[in-house]
């Protein structure tokens, strides 16, 4: 199979998951209903992740197939080939960076091939299209008016200052490096991994700039994204990860995941953030946009 055209080309958000769906066991009353072993979607705990991974649960789900999400550690392309685990949300241009050897990453729209190219044979990548998990830097709008509207502006202001980043933004490119070597920055860095806290830091003045995913849902008003004149920053697309053999043996479930990435955005993504944020449990979030959407 073509792992650069897998599934008819279709796009979804980077992400990435699969696993090994057993034969039901011999045995037992004629009339039982055979037990499925439930599908493992992975997830790396960031809350955007968490609630992309939980709607491509939901949407196997749809068809008849448990499924459960579950952690995702250093070994997750094995866990992906060996079936251990079915899918997992992931984000194009991040995954490019950890596995390719060159220095310059090729455009957007080429991306999930490159992805593809590089991955294990028994790994294959749907497109999410609409979902951009791009680092951007934001500042409070009082700074804003103060005249800090652009990342070429915070050479010399940022001396002295604190940038509340998350722990991935101290290697990236469009992270602390480039805005250093790029930029001129000097400020120091305060990690904070939860987005939200991230954004409570920047506005209660702990932090006079940070770093979010486009996809990060913040809780927060009034915060300015700066604008990067150099273009140090690039489109993070979206993906999923799939067992390349669930094509075979689990067709409507793969169809089901494709679904998803092909409708899900950047903005639905912040907004079902938004809803577990506001009291709603990340399972009922999902089941109910599923449902909305007619997937399954």
């Amino acid at each position: 199979m073509d792992r650069r055209g897998f599934l008819l080309g279709v796009t979804a958000v980077l992400a990435a998951g699969c696993a090994r769906v057993p034969p039901a066991e011999a045995g037992g009353s004629p009339s039982a209903e055979p037990t499925l072993a439930p599908m493992v979607v992975g997830q790396d705990g960031t809350s955007a992740e968490a609630v992309f991974a939980q709607l491509l649960v939901a949407a196997v789900a749809a068809t008849g197939q448990p499924a459960v999400t579950g952690p995702v550690e250093d070994g997750w392309q094995a866990a992906l080939g060996h079936g251990d685990l079915a899918a997992l949300p992931a984000f194009g241009g991040t995954l490019w960076a950890s596995l390719s050897q060159d220095d310059e990453p090729p455009a957007a729209k080429d991306l999930p091939g490159e992805v593809a190219g590089l991955l294990e044979p028994d790994v294959s990548v749907l497109e999410a299209g609409g979902v951009d998990g791009a680092l951007v830097w934001l500042v409070t709008q009082e700074t804003a008016e103060a005249g800090i509207t652009s990342l070429s502006r915070i050479g010399s202001w940022s001396k002295g200052k604190i940038a509340a980043i998350p722990p991935m933004a101290t290697s990236r490119a469009d992270g602390v490096p480039g805005l250093r070597t790029v930029y001129g920055a000097q400020f120091s860095v305060m990690k904070v991994e939860n987005p939200v806290e991230r954004a409570s830091r920047l506005a209660n003045g702990d932090a006079a700039i940070a770093a979010f995913r486009r996809t990060d849902y913040t809780g927060a008003s009034g915060m300015v994204e700066l604008v990067d004149t150099q273009k140090l920053a690039v489109v993070d697309p979206g993906l999923v990860l799939v067992n390349t053999a669930l094509t075979d043996s689990a067709p409507d479930q793969v169809l089901a995941m494709n679904q998803v990435a092909q409708v899900v955005t950047t903005d639905m993504l912040i907004d079902l953030q938004a809803q577990v944020a506001a009291g709603g449990t990340v399972a009922d979030v999902a089941s109910r946009w599923v449902k909305d959407q007619g997937i399954g």
